[in-house]
């Protein structure tokens, strides 16, 4: 049966865009959201869960209530293949989904695709697989690991890894490895670069820079200046690439990223639509954050519903900045905006409870 508006993936911007339809009930419209489980994790609170101060339950939202609550149908099924001309989406379970109106909202690949998945080797995204995959590591967690990408992400992750460590094996044991093909941190401010290096000299994790994996195999890395590591655990944080299949979908694409306006429709396909971090946005450059897909949300509800009775759509502007919360493993914190820096006994607290009221929506 066909819908008047398909959302393929429940990422952060279809969980506030079915939160605003919530509230602004269109019952007469017909949208379902398929999903390759009843529930998505929520980015910010991965490195709590992974640091061990957050039970696996606790960082993934409840899609089901969502969906009843906003007048949506959800399906378990994980899409592989839309067409935007026949108007149909694919599901790995065989099943076709006929829309009119479609919306794709399903993150970014973190690892090389040469990697593949194994138990010495985890994509730190799509961050369910990951999450699930840290979960099975409980009581075993390897004495070495490395972290391959340097930015937020990956230094928020390196802090969590040896704060878990150290709570499993002892202060004085396991060690974490940090390694960026460039800068680590390279798109913080300096004032937060300054304050987060400090914190990863003292957790004593052994940042790497200007080099990059060359060779991978179980427990060893090769490094392209000669180093070789030996390690019990690789985790990819970097190299975030796009879905295959969307690359392959025959939608406008940047790095296969689907090129979207302001308004987040494709460029080359009218009602087709791709928020997060999904997305390239023609003309400027959206950070990879969580931010800034949950602020699309609503604007992309909107938008998705004037597409579907011909009314103006409304362009997403992105702000140029966002506080940030950064966790440092323990349960502390710092927070950044506009290059000011500061730590707090409070932050902690602070996020975690923003983190939480997020979750239950």
């Amino acid at each position: 049966m066909s819908v008047d508006i398909l959302l393929i993936g429940g990422g952060h911007a279809h969980v506030t865009a079915l939160r605003w339809l919530r509230n602004h009930p269109h019952p007469e419209v017909s949208i379902r959201l398929v999903n390759p489980g009843g529930k998505a994790v929520y980015s910010g609170m991965v490195p709590g869960f992974v640091s061990g101060h957050f039970d696996r339950d606790e960082i993934d939202i409840d899609l089901a209530p969502l969906c009843r609550d906003s007048g949506a149908q959800l399906v378990e099924d994980r899409i592989c293949g839309p067409d935007p001309v026949a108007r149909t989406a694919t599901s790995d379970s065989g099943a076709v989904h006929a829309f009119g109106i479609v919306s794709i909202d399903v993150g970014i690949v973190s690892a090389p695709p040469q990697v593949s998945p194994t138990s010495r080797a985890m994509p730190v995204k799509p961050m369910a697989g990951f999450a699930d995959s840290w979960q099975g590591l409980a009581g075993s967690l390897p004495s070495h690991v490395t972290i391959i990408g340097a930015g937020l992400g990956g230094v928020e992750l390196a802090l969590a890894v040896r704060h878990a460590q150290r709570a499993q094996l002892g202060d004085l044991s396991g060690s974490v490895t940090l390694i960026d093909r460039d800068t680590p941190l390279s798109s913080a401010s300096p004032a937060l670069r300054h304050a987060l290096r400090k914190h990863l000299d003292r957790a004593g994790i052994d940042v790497r820079k200007g080099v990059s994996v060359s060779r991978f195999l179980d427990g060893h890395l090769v490094l392209n200046d000669g180093c070789e590591i030996q390690t019990g655990l690789v985790l990819w944080a970097a190299g975030a690439t796009a879905h295959d299949w969307l690359s392959a979908s025959g939608l406008e694409t940047d790095h296969g990223f689907p090129l979207v306006g302001p308004t987040l429709e494709s460029h080359s396909h009218p009602g087709v639509f791709v928020a997060g971090d999904a997305a390239a946005m023609s003309g400027m450059t959206v950070p990879k954050a969580g931010v800034y897909a949950v602020r699309q949300g609503p604007v992309l509800m909107q938008n998705l519903l004037a597409r579907l009775k011909g009314r103006p759509l409304q362009a997403f502007r992105p702000q140029a900045d966002y506080l940030k919360l950064v966790s440092l493993g323990r349960r502390a914190a710092l927070a950044e905006k506009w290059g000011l820096c500061v730590q707090l006994p409070g932050l902690w607290w602070l996020k975690s409870r923003i983190d939480r009221a997020f979750v239950q929506g």
